[in-house]
């Protein structure tokens, strides 16, 4: 049995030990592996234009090497016959790792040619990518129609979390959002309007709704194309923004202390807190203080269960102390915002 693995790869080659993708990687192919069969890995990294060596997947075989304990075989081309010849007289408990499949235009297009000559490579596709289920690649949309296909242990994982925050949370449920795309979270907030009881707003998001109840903002971030959804339920009780900021050069980049002292005292009471975006603009030292008490404020919480994703807000508390059991997160940003926000994810529908 051959398995064709999606992983998610889309990550920095550096301090890789750190990396919860890359982790949560090396977890879902340990589990797959066996003596007994092999895997060939699929996966993708950044948006390459055409082949860019700087975007090439080799510097990931000499750490999944030591990760797995057993030697990945690159494959640096896509001749997809000579793929399958080395597969076929290749011994089982072998690992193949393909290059970057968006070196392939058809990959991001989800092209059918594409899906028949990745389906030709092995008995059964393992979808365990769920960062990137909201959109329809090659890989994997078209690829599970042609061929047995299942989630892997990573995407069946995040699913459970993220149904526990959003079916059943206890309450009282807590809102965090803020980074930068507004009207990529304005479906989360409807979605969670009448299940929240308070919603904490920062960055653009923050910005798009003061600015929506009439707040002089200067040159802030904010999303003018989500203006008139945000006027909808602007003025909702629940909605709470910022009180005071942090501004230069008349723009607010985080959030000011009577601020955070609020948002912690919701966070402290809660029973559920779903976070998905930092508070300011955390790569400046000065404005990453907002970002930094909250999820200090959540550390602290042990009672409540914290579900915590996004890239910005990954990458904003990246080297801050680990979290407590209670705490789950995602490796995904647009996947869990689509899911929390009631949206199908078409990697998973298709498999369905």
């Amino acid at each position: 049995m051959t398995y064709l693995l999606r992983v998610n790869l889309d990550i920095s080659d550096k301090d890789l030990g750190k990396n919860l993708r890359f982790q949560n990687t090396l977890n879902g192919i340990r589990s797959i592996s066996k003596a007994t069969n092999k895997v060939v890995i699929l996966a993708h990294r950044g948006r390459p234009n055409g082949k860019e060596s700087k975007l090439s997947l080799k510097p990931f075989v000499d750490p999944l090497s030591k990760g797995l304990h057993k030697k990945v075989v690159f494959v640096d081309h896509f001749n997809f016959p000579k793929i399958i010849k080395s597969i076929e007289q290749s011994p089982n408990g072998t690992i193949f790792l393909l290059e970057n499949l968006r070196f392939l235009r058809a990959e991001s297009k989800a092209g059918k040619g594409l899906a028949k000559s990745l389906a030709s490579l092995g008995d059964k596709f393992i979808n365990d990518d769920f960062p990137t289920s909201h959109h329809k690649n090659t890989s994997n949309f078209e690829l599970p129609k042609l061929i047995p296909s299942t989630i892997g242990p990573n995407f069946k994982m995040e699913l459970r979390q993220l149904d526990k925050a959003m079916r059943h949370p206890k309450k009282p449920l807590v809102i965090v959002i803020g980074g930068a795309k507004t009207l990529d979270k304005l479906s989360v907030l409807k979605s969670f309007m009448h299940k929240a009881d308070s919603i904490l707003l920062g960055g653009g998001p923050a910005n798009t709704v003061l600015k929506a109840r009439g707040v002089h903002i200067g040159k802030s971030l904010y999303d003018n194309g989500a203006m008139q959804q945000i006027k909808s339920f602007a003025k909702k009780e629940k909605i709470v923004t910022p009180v005071d900021w942090k501004v230069k050069n008349d723009a607010i980049l985080d959030i000011g202390p009577q601020s955070i002292a609020l948002y912690k005292a919701a966070i402290k009471e809660a029973g559920t807190v779903v976070w998905n975006g930092p508070m300011g603009k955390f790569e400046d030292k000065p404005f990453s203080t907002g970002t930094k008490a909250l999820y200090g404020a959540i550390l602290a919480q042990k009672r409540a269960y914290i579900l915590i994703g996004g890239g910005d807000t990954l990458s904003a508390i990246s080297g801050l102390k680990r979290p407590g059991k209670n705490v789950f997160i995602s490796s995904g940003g647009g996947a869990m915002l689509t899911y929390l926000s009631g949206k199908k994810l078409p990697a998973l529908e298709v498999i369905k």
